[in-house]
């Protein structure tokens, strides 16, 4: 019997509106099917809208045409608060730019998205932030403050604070886009190896072909659609 699909992107669109009158098409037509755990990677040139298809994933925007489910069900016509609920408890979500809080450690970072209303205890938040801390080698960088950590660090955190919540499904934008070789690669190991252990279905956007190549597939967005990549 073939399982659902966790994400769901139907003859999608994005439009937006221009300034002198008219309309930008980021999007359309896109399709897509992301399974529980499944690995997928976004790949194309930069203004291609890899970001819109991920905030509309995340339900962070709304698409203009077509329709996105999750688990089945359409995000379409939930409430604000139905909206950022999910935001909060199904999607996780990891940037280029960390956007980790200055003035908060690590610990504290991690724990942000439990501080939401009807988030997890915070007893067994806490325990579970500290165990993935030390899980990505951050044990001993509970109490540090984001300036006095590496860009690998810093988006280490990031990766602990969008999974916080276990949430299905982890958007991850650019991750590696702002490391250099030797932490992009330790950071797609970290990535693989959280979705193994976790389940947690991981949807990447990125430039880097040597992170796409590492995911389970590759779609390429191009003139506002996903085609499978050539892994030539």
């Amino acid at each position: 019997m073939t399982s659902s699909p966790l994400l769901e992107l139907d003859h999608v669109g994005r439009r937006f509106p221009l300034p002198s009158g008219g309309e930008l098409e980021v999007l359309r037509d896109a399709g897509l099917r992301l399974m529980t755990g499944e690995t997928v990677a976004v790949i194309g040139p930069s203004g291609s809208g890899k970001s819109t298809l991920l905030n509309l994933a995340g339900a962070l925007d709304l698409p203009t045409s077509g329709e996105i489910r999750f688990a089945g069900e359409p995000l379409a016509g939930r409430s604000e608060k139905e909206l950022a609920r999910f935001r909060n408890h199904e999607v996780g979500f990891i940037f280029q730019l960390h956007h980790l809080l200055p003035q908060c450690t690590a610990l504290e970072n991690v724990l942000v998205p439990t501080l939401v209303p009807g988030s997890s205890d915070s007893g067994s938040a806490r325990q579970r932030a500290i165990d993935l801390l030390q899980r990505v080698g951050l044990g001993e960088r509970l109490d540090a403050f984001p300036a006095v950590l590496s860009g690998g660090e810093r988006q280490r955190v990031a990766v602990v604070r969008a999974l916080i919540n276990r949430p299905r499904l982890l958007l991850a934008d650019e991750p590696t886009g702002a490391l250099d070789a030797t932490a992009a690669a330790a950071l797609g190991d970290l990535l693989l190896e959280l979705n193994r252990e976790l389940g947690t279905a991981l949807l990447v956007v990125t430039h880097s072909r040597e992170l796409a190549a590492r995911m389970r597939r590759s779609l390429t967005l191009r003139d506002g659609e996903l085609r499978p990549t050539d892994r030539r």
